[in-house]
């Protein structure tokens, strides 16, 4: 993020901007995104469609097979900006908590593999 009054980045790690495929989601709902930049504390998503998650929910990374428990920093339009809580890594063992990711993931793996 970038403070307008003093003219600094505030972000303490730099971002590296990607289009990836990414699913946002909270209980039974899940919304089709696109990651647009990343860092180590967040990211910047794009929704594809106009409604859009509540302040706390898992940020499914289709195509990096990370996790993460994302709480919504801000909302303009169709963006979102997240700050990641907690991330975990799909391609091996992962807890209960993330068990929907990890089949919406593994999922979008085999679709991807098939075509």
């Amino acid at each position: 993020m970038f403070d307008s009054r003093s003219g600094a980045e505030r972000r303490t790690s730099p971002r590296l901007s990607t289009n990836r495929s990414g699913k946002l989601l909270c209980g039974a709902f899940a919304w089709d995104c696109v990651i647009r930049d990343v860092s180590d504390g967040g990211a910047r998503v794009q929704m594809l469609a106009g409604s859009s998650p509540p302040v706390s929910a898992q940020l499914v990374d289709l195509v990096g097979g990370l996790a993460h428990d994302v709480k919504v920093a801000w909302r303009k339009d169709r963006e979102l900006g997240l700050i990641f809580l907690r991330s975990t890594d799909l391609r091996g063992l992962a807890p209960a908590g993330v068990q929907t990711a990890k089949r919406i993931w593994a999922a979008a793996q085999s679709r991807a593999d098939a075509g």
